[in-house]
């Protein structure tokens, strides 16, 4: 039988980053990627309108940025989770993605380590913030964990 599969959007603006992301997720029987944008602005409009489970945002892109993104997205289709990708270890960056609505933030640094993990702990309806990124007792309350009804995706392998 074949495993339900988590439908993975991409968004950065390096081409070699958007093929390894898509490398490393498209490798995990649970996850496929099946649609990528180079920016912001792209990205949303694929999330609205395509059938996407997670959006997979870098941080900073042009027309606009990951944060932006993230935003429209979850206002415009709260079913679709989001994880943002990003090159700064800062709470101030991670901070700001949870108020946009992000689930998840992964460094750049550790993709290859923690990318497939934070999809499955998102889809889970679980946050995912990178090891080590500040203290619990720091982080916002009211984390966006999202539950949708559709439950699509089997639990990871």
């Amino acid at each position: 039988m074949t495993p339900l599969k988590t439908k993975i959007l991409i968004a950065d603006d390096h081409p070699i980053v958007l093929r390894g992301l898509r490398t490393v997720l498209d490798a995990q029987p649970d996850l496929e990627v099946v649609a990528q944008a180079t920016d912001g602005q792209e990205a949303v409009e694929i999330a609205i309108s395509a059938e996407v489970d997670l959006a997979v945002l870098d941080i900073s892109m042009p027309r606009n940025t990951g944060l932006q993104a993230a935003r429209e997205i979850t206002r415009r289709s709260p079913e679709v989770r989001v994880l943002m990708l990003s090159i700064h270890d800062s709470e101030q960056f991670l901070f700001e993605a949870i108020r946009a609505g992000a689930a998840g933030y992964v460094l750049k640094s550790s993709v290859d380590r923690d990318l497939v993990g934070a999809c499955r702990a998102t889809m889970r309806g679980e946050p995912f913030l990178y090891p080590g990124a500040c203290p619990h007792a720091r982080l916002p309350r009211a984390l966006p964990v999202r539950r949708d009804r559709r439950r699509r995706v089997a639990d990871a392998p």
